[in-house]
């Protein structure tokens, strides 16, 4: 699934995926408390949403489901900028991601753990 998403849109995606099929009426109002947006608003990037087909919809009730896990979207967005931003080079990404940044042992370890998988 190829999606692209607004910050908005996302932050609806936070609160499906953060409480799995919902009542809109819920996220609307999640999104009012935590963002200050109007009720109106949160329907508008519900149907959005719906219409890209991030979600589905289910009647009576109006329950939203999201169609796509977390990881799979953060993975195809970072994907996108590495592709979009950077002429595909993962290289020239970590460079310009970690430039001038002190990098922990962790990360280090992180970091080679996944160029040992590539290969």
């Amino acid at each position: 699934m190829d999606l692209k998403l607004s910050d908005s849109e996302l932050a609806i995606m936070e609160i499906l995926w953060a409480n799995g099929e919902t009542r809109a009426t819920v996220i609307a109002d999640i999104a009012k408390a935590k963002y200050d947006w109007e009720k109106n608003t949160g329907y508008t990037f519900l149907h959005r949403l719906i219409k890209k087909g991030a979600i589905t919809r289910r009647d009576p009730g109006f329950y939203c489901k999201a169609t796509c896990e977390r990881d799979s979207l953060l993975a195809q967005e970072a994907r996108d900028v590495v592709s979009k931003r950077y002429s595909g080079s993962i290289g020239q990404f970590v460079s310009a991601f970690f430039g001038g940044k002190a990098i922990s042992p962790e990360e280090k370890e992180q970091l080679q753990n996944l160029i040992n998988k590539q290969n």
